[in-house]
């Protein structure tokens, strides 16, 4: 058992991504259940509650307290602080299920207050800086933890707090995840698609001895200010404003960072199928800066296209980067041309169905299943490698 805990300590994304894969797997079946066989309520809330609040946010978690202490040259996660995360992870599962929101908010925010006791420490000490491009990640934890903690307001009194909800919704489930894409995607997505030089010269700026604040970018800074300026302009109402100064933001990242405009440097399908999830981000930030009254229905090409499609490519980049395979798989057109193309499809079906007369519902239970058998593919091929390898250690 010591060992165990003494592995999760190292790749805590081996208990986090499993934990986020059911929720996502679960809020699918609620709508699928609902659709096509009217069992339940329509799961308006609970599925938007699963996907950013489990499968997004365990993800993230897992993600960060495996990468920073590597960035960062610092230690891994104690014992204690592993027991710590998944006594907050489990509370967040069962608040949930006993339809408590105000634990469930409260078990949120007090898990981004508990990354902050990680993180802050070894950023500290760090032996080298994390990527320049990272202030984004700070700016994503305080905006996860901003939102979360006016969800768990507006929960715990909604006749004085109610007000804050809207802004708790935009913190918490755009303003966090487009966060975290910019600040690990600058670093991440260059290298995956195959850009070494772009890797290369960002690492000799923020390796350099310096505080890390000095090694920023002047271009990162405007684009960190326009971001918080989109927020703040869209929490005040200034909607189509606050989605052109965002989508200028995303565009900027696209072509400087990402190079969306030209051919992907890798020959590697995971790679391309990545590029993709970039480009829906772009797409969709721009779909919705023209269609303002239907933009819960077209940010799905964000949720869907990017936001899952990209978190699915990069758990299978962690895992196989922690397992003693070869990254040969990314070569491979199974899973990830699959994984594409179901959810592609997928995001467009649902920011469709509004278009699509008398079957509405219907359209959302396709999603769902699609969504759901993209969910399972990838189960079958990387669940495996996170349990096959750990118990190989444990051997």
């Amino acid at each position: 058992m010591y060992l165990m805990f003494n592995h999760l300590c190292k790749d805590p994304f081996r208990f986090f991504f499993p934990l986020a894969i059911a929720c996502l797997l679960y809020g699918c079946s609620l709508w699928f259940t609902y659709a096509f066989f009217g069992i339940g309520e329509a799961p308006i809330t609970q599925h938007a509650t699963l996907f950013v609040g489990g499968f997004l946010y365990f993800s993230i978690l897992g993600f960060l307290l495996t990468a920073i202490p590597r960035f960062t040259g610092s230690n891994f996660l104690s014992l204690w602080e592993l027991v710590i995360f998944i006594v907050h992870l489990m509370g967040v599962v069962f608040s949930y299920f006993l339809d408590s929101h105000i634990f469930y908010w409260a078990f949120i925010a007090s898990g981004w207050v508990t990354f902050l006791f990680f993180a802050v420490p070894r950023f500290v000490v760090r032996k080298q800086n994390p990527p320049f491009t990272f202030v984004f990640v700070g700016l994503g934890v305080v905006l996860g933890l901003l939102g979360s903690s006016l969800n768990f307001l507006a929960a715990l009194e909604s006749g004085i707090f109610g007000a804050l909800k809207p802004w708790g919704k935009l913190f918490f489930y755009d303003g966090m995840v487009t966060c975290f894409i910019l600040g690990v995607g600058g670093r991440l997505i260059p290298g995956i698609l195959g850009f070494v030089e772009s890797v290369a010269e960002q690492r000799r700026r923020y390796e350099q001895p310096k505080r890390f604040l000095s090694i920023i970018p002047r271009d990162i800074i405007f684009a960190f200010i326009a971001f918080i300026l989109s927020l703040v302009l869209e929490g005040f109402g200034l909607v189509s404003t606050a989605f052109v100064i965002r989508g200028i933001v995303i565009t900027y990242f696209s072509f400087k960072y990402w190079r969306l405009h030209e051919k992907v440097k890798s020959q590697k399908w995971h790679g391309k199928v990545l590029k993709l999830s970039c480009f829906m981000l772009l797409f969709g930030s721009w779909v919705i800066c023209f269609g303002t009254e239907y933009t819960i229905h077209f940010k799905h090409l964000i949720y869907i296209g990017s936001y899952c499609l990209m978190t699915l490519m990069v758990a299978s980049r962690v895992i196989v980067a922690h397992s003693n395979e070869s990254l040969d798989i990314e070569f491979k057109k199974w899973p990830a041309l699959a994984l594409g193309i179901i959810l592609l499809i997928a995001a467009f079906t649902r920011a469709s169905a509004l278009f699509i007369e008398g079957s509405y519902i219907r359209h959302l239970g396709y999603t769902a299943l699609m969504l759901g058998i993209a969910v399972l593919i990838w189960i079958s091929v990387y669940f495996k490698k996170v349990l096959f390898h750990f118990s190989e250690e444990n051997n």
